[in-house]
């Protein structure tokens, strides 16, 4: 019995406390739907409650603007929600005004009482232009209107009822600190689509592009007291390369707008088809406005020897598979550094192993996700060890550091040391011989003749020349260099009038002297002109044979290029690589050896050889 009045009374306490925060949450404010009008045009001033005591909001005390505005009516409308159990509602007053004289107004906060509680909305500006046919004319007298030709219409002028904005989270950060730059369209009209149609430029950062729904989600959104319907278009996480003022060019999106027509016909026909219900479309380039970026440097105090560019805040754990081992017997040791930060950027940690322990190159995975949080995920990087003779060898701690920008100092994470114990193993089978390494090995044989299988090959003598390969030779070779100045005309003439052709025709030739230029400044004092002349090459191969910008391509469109055309994945893969080392090595602090350079170099060349087959 004492239970089930327990049970009754968390109930009703249950129910009573989401009333009190279900009324505790009421919202009111206020918004126009233009803030910007000629006299004697019409807006409507709307004021909105929101939350789960919003239909019972009374009618507010409108304060006077009768000096600027004419009230022609009012209306009300609401709604009621249930989103994951829980209860949104809002009801809405509009009130419609005629302007009736020109300027800068605001009207001031409305006061709504709802249940004996006193709320204010917001204020709210309206500019209020004379109308045209209010404008004297020349000669003192208001000029006689025009009367409107049968099918006539006027240009759209949307003001500012469309535009882009570009937004950042933050203006000021440090070098490879991200930046989450959105770009969103404010709208008061119906746009039925729209194209991007120039990229950002985004030098001096490294990119990363943020998954986007297919369809744009929309929402209200209120802008100097104007609603508009908002809608993101592209995400991106901008990482600073180096310190300095970086600006972010403008963004040009076309939409296709659904305007109404403004100009009568005096055919009862067209004014039928012409009725707002049809309206018409128009292309419309909207565009945001460039964005300044400061971008400070590294603190030089307190900066860590082993420092390497790394920005956010990380955690790094390190694993030994094996604590005792055979010799000839594989370790491995993974490193894995995990947090939030510039992940792509990091480079392999640095460490020394015991000089009897032969060491591999390290196996790096990683998984990133891009959200509008930032950047987080994780490197793993995978080291495979063999030692050569027993004993007990000890691999020392491994050290990784990072700037943590919201503290505005360093970090650095320490492992533990690692104690291998070495056991005699099976000697091994193949022996490279004393005092010779693997690089040592050389094969031989080559200075040794090969046997003749085929017996020679003999020529009659007195052979007569009429009928020979050679009269055939002299008696075609005309026709075919006729045909070969023709086909050879036809493509010089295509050249010059088909600019996509020209340019896929030429693209392995351009990429050749690209990568010969980087090839002449293959050294470590020039290490990222190189990677970037590399990356030039890649990336202006794909530009000419598609014949697109090459400043506008990105990874992920990289690859839809590739498999449009139906490359194997091997080959997509290597290019993809290619260009995720040219990026990385262009912005890492540490430089490459130049033996790092050679492979990248012999890499590249190989990647843009097998895309030129494969497509």
């Amino acid at each position: 019995m004492r239970f089930k009045q327990f049970i009754l009374s968390a109930g009703l306490l249950t129910v009573f406390l989401t009333t009190l925060s279900w009324a505790g949450n009421l919202t009111v404010r206020a918004y126009l739907n233009r803030n910007d009008v000629s006299v004697g045009g019409q807006f409507t001033l709307s004021v909105q409650a929101s939350g789960s005591q919003a239909n019972k909001i009374a009618s507010p005390q409108l304060p006077d603007i009768s000096k600027f505005a004419r009230f022609m009516g009012s209306s009300s409308s609401q709604s009621i929600q249930f989103i994951n159990g829980r209860m949104s509602a809002s009801k809405t007053l509009i009130y419609y005004f005629r302007a009736i004289r020109p300027g800068s107004f605001t009207i001031p906060p409305i006061k709504v009482i709802v249940k004996g509680k006193t709320y204010k909305t917001n204020p709210v500006s309206i500019m209020i232009r004379r109308s045209a046919a209010s404008q004297p004319s020349a000669a003192g007298r208001s000029a006689p209107p025009q009367k409107p030709e049968a099918g006539m219409q006027t240009k759209p002028d949307l003001g500012g009822a469309l535009f882009l904005r570009a937004l950042v989270n933050k203006r000021e950060v440090y070098q490879n600190e991200p930046i989450i730059l959105t770009y969103r369209i404010y709208t008061r009209v119906s746009v039925t689509g729209y194209g991007i149609k120039a990229l950002p430029k985004t030098v001096g950062f490294w990119a990363e592009e943020i998954p986007m729904p297919r369809q744009p989600q929309t929402r209200e959104e209120i802008v100097n007291g104007v609603k508009y319907m908002v809608a993101d278009l592209k995400k991106m996480v901008l990482f600073p390369t180096d310190p300095g003022k970086k600006v972010i060019d403008p963004m040009v999106v076309t939409c296709q707008v659904r305007m109404r027509n403004t100009r009568p016909s005096r055919d009862i026909f067209n004014n039928f088809f012409n009725d707002d219900f049809f309206g018409r479309e128009v292309e419309k380039n909207i565009r945001s406005k460039p964005i300044t970026i400061h971008v400070l440097p590294f603190p030089k105090a307190g900066r860590p020897a082993d420092f390497s560019g790394a920005v956010g805040r990380f955690n790094m754990t390190v694993k030994v598979n094996k604590d005792s081992v055979k010799t000839n017997e594989t370790v491995t040791m993974t490193v894995k550094i995990s947090g939030s930060g510039n992940i792509k950027m990091l480079p392999a940690p640095k460490f020394n192993v015991p000089p009897d322990f032969e060491r591999y190159a390290p196996k790096i995975t990683e998984k990133i996700n891009r959200s509008t949080r930032g950047v987080s995920g994780f490197k793993r990087f995978e080291y495979v060890f063999i030692p050569r003779f027993p004993g007990k060898q000890r691999i020392a701690p491994i050290s990784f550091s990072y700037f943590d920008p919201a503290r505005k100092a360093y970090r650095t994470i320490t492992s533990s040391e690692f104690l291998i114990h070495v056991k005699p193993g099976a000697e091994s089978l193949i022996s490279l011989g004393e005092g010779l390494s693997k690089e040592e090995v050389q094969l031989v044989g080559k200075d040794i003749r090969f046997i003749k299988t085929t017996s020679p090959k003999f020529q009659k003598i007195d052979r007569y020349f009429y009928g020979s390969p050679l009269f055939w030779l002299i008696v075609f070779l005309p026709l075919v260099a006729l045909g070969g100045a023709f086909g050879y005309r036809r493509y010089q003439d295509r050249l010059e009038e088909n600019v996509a052709f020209a340019r896929s025709q030429r693209a392995n030739q351009l990429a050749k002297k690209r990568l010969q230029k980087a090839k002449k400044v293959l050294s470590e004092e020039t290490q990222k002109e190189f990677f970037a002349e590399i990356s030039r090459a890649m990336l202006g191969f794909l530009g000419d044979k598609f014949n697109l910008p090459t400043a506008g391509i990105m990874t992920d469109q990289v690859e839809k290029l590739m498999r449009d055309r139906h490359a194997d994945e091997e080959t997509i893969q290597k290019y993809l690589k290619c260009l995720q080392i040219c990026d990385f090595q262009r912005f890492a602090p540490a430089n490459s050896s130049i033996e790092e350079m050679q492979s990248c170099y012999e890499a590249a060349s190989q990647a843009i050889i097998q895309l030129e087959k494969a497509i």
